[in-house]
């Protein structure tokens, strides 16, 4: 039997994902995210178990997203082995912004760019963006980010973000990030985060006009670290899933324009994991106009920012508002329950799936949708 599911696992406030394909028996695997240090230390056992990845990506370099790379590379061995890599690191960044004023020599990785997790790739030997040749840029203006790339046991990948504009933007703020993620060189990482309590008030969406909160004015993330996320299409069997990391969705919805989809053939998709956890600012109202999609997929347990931001799913619900659609959260969290309300799901006609309180992460098979 065929095989093709995504499974959402526990990961803060964050990203941690598997993408399984193939037959059962023979299943090829690919990893997009750590979580918080936390979560790979739930994790590690069945990334363990599990092995070989034929991809292992670290979208950028939000703490919500390395941070868990980070006890994974102090390891005296990987526990796991990736087939490639994709993080853009700094050189990545320089080269992008080379390669922007079009210049002739590009950098490459030496010490003073040995961030900790750059520091672990190459520790372990493990292959780095491979896939992208020489300059092994993951961004969607390499030459091989144009085109799909296959990976083993038929599954096809089509980087749609970033660019190198994006990725050259964030270089001046590369110490920064690096100092919010906690990744600062010379640091000690091996204490835990401590749990982020829940913030702000949620209103009962149910006494809400939702298609207010829709039609609230649209205004894009503007954040660099978010702006240099890999997010990609993957397809395997006919099955489409857009996996959206942190990504602004004007670079999203570009991309897929280049590539021929528009409000009149649109892109089919039988299941998009949001960008940013829903933020409100990652999922505009134009892009969901050039994609036919009715599953929507939200990674978080609500910490931290208050996610899923409820413009994003009213926008989502008054979109489509014929078909039926179904909502997936990995959590039990406010700000996924509050929309698993009967007469709001009547109304607007979709479904939500949520864990047990005490059974966080999810795994949905795509082959069924």
């Amino acid at each position: 039997m065929s095989v093709f599911r995504l499974v959402m696992h526990p990961a803060s406030e964050g990203d941690a994902l598997t993408l399984s394909w193939g037959e059962e028996g023979k299943l090829f695997h690919a990893l997009i995210d750590l979580g918080r240090t936390r979560d790979y230390k739930t994790l590690r056992p069945t990334l363990k178990q599990t092995g070989q990845f034929e991809l292992f990506t670290i979208s950028h370099i939000d703490a919500d997203h390395i941070a868990g790379a980070m006890p994974l590379v102090k390891e005296s061995s990987a526990p796991f082995q990736p087939r490639d890599v994709w993080f853009n690191a700094w050189h990545h960044l320089k080269n992008a912004a080379a390669r922007l004023e079009r210049a002739e020599e590009l950098e490459s990785l030496s010490a003073k760019q040995g961030e900790k997790l750059s520091v672990g790739i190459v520790r372990f030997r493990w292959p780095w963006n491979s896939a992208f040749g020489s300059n092994g840029i993951a961004s969607i203006a390499s030459p091989q980010g144009q085109h799909p790339i296959d990976l083993a046991g038929n599954l096809k990948v089509t980087l749609v973000s970033p660019g190198d504009e994006e990725l050259a933007a964030l270089e001046p703020v590369w110490m920064k990030e690096l100092e919010l993620a906690n990744l600062r060189p010379l640091d000690p990482d091996d204490q835990d985060e401590q749990p982020d309590k829940e913030s702000g008030e949620l209103e009962v969406l149910s006494r809400v006009n939702v298609e207010a909160l829709a039609k609230k004015p649209f205004v894009e993330d503007a954040a660099e670290p978010n702006g240099s996320s890999i997010a990609f299409l993957a397809e395997f069997g006919g099955r489409r899933v857009l996996l959206g990391a942190d990504a602004h969705p004007g670079v999203i919805e570009r991309r897929l324009r280049k590539l021929g989809y528009s409000e009149t053939n649109r892109l089919k998709l039988h299941l998009f994991k949001l960008c940013h956890h829903g933020s409100k600012a990652n999922t505009s109202p134009t892009l969901l106009k050039i994609i036919d999609c009715v599953n929507f997929a939200i990674s978080t347990d609500g910490t931290k920012h208050d996610h899923p931001d409820g413009e994003t799913i009213a926008r989502i619900l008054v979109n489509d508002p014929s078909r039926h659609k179904t909502l997936y959260f990995n959590t039990h969290q406010k700000h996924a329950t509050v929309w698993n309300k009967d007469d709001l799901k009547e109304k607007y006609k979709y479904s939500c799936e949520i864990p047990p309180k005490d059974e966080p992460g999810l795994t949905i098979d795509i082959r069924n949708l």
